[in-house]
């Protein structure tokens, strides 16, 4: 009986946390043309965690906030995640499809502090402030949904 609910716990969790697994920021501008306007013809709001390697607090927000927030389904037409590594020599093609380094990317938007959410329309303009670092996990979500609503109403008249 406990092989049982210690199998039936794996399963659960390999598929919760497989499924919610937040693209590491690649090809921008191709993320967005393909998902970027959802079946109301709304545009998306790019929530872009500004991470890096051994960044706990990235690690934290990532599994705490983002990944309930994906799951919950709430979000699945109005946000588009995505996630920014720095510090790792990455390139990334931006919104206009140019490539250039991660941490170049990152410095556009004064992120040079990690976790950082960045909330950006479909041309890679900041349409609500970013939030830098965690303080504390018990008002976070509420700030993060905040920003969210708010950038979705400037792209979204």
């Amino acid at each position: 009986m406990l092989q049982l609910l210690i199998t039936l716990c794996c399963l659960l969790l390999s598929q919760t946390s497989g499924a919610v697994e937040i693209p590491i920021a690649q090809n921008l501008q191709k993320s967005y043309q393909t998902s970027g306007i959802n079946e109301a013809h709304q545009q998306k709001v790019v929530l872009l965690l500004v991470s890096q390697p051994n960044c706990t607090y990235c690690a934290l927000i990532n599994a705490e906030i983002l990944h309930p927030m994906i799951l919950s389904g709430h979000y699945q037409n109005t946000t588009l995640f995505t996630e920014l590594e720095i510090n790792t020599g990455r390139q990334v093609k931006d919104f206009s499809g140019q490539s250039v380094d991660a941490n170049a990317f990152a410095q556009r938007y004064n992120a040079w502090a990690t976790p950082t959410l960045l909330f950006l329309n479909r041309k890679g303009e900041e349409i609500a402030e970013k939030i830098v670092g965690i303080n504390t996990l018990d008002l976070y979500n509420y700030y993060v949904d905040k920003s969210l609503r708010l950038a979705f109403k400037k792209i979204n008249p």
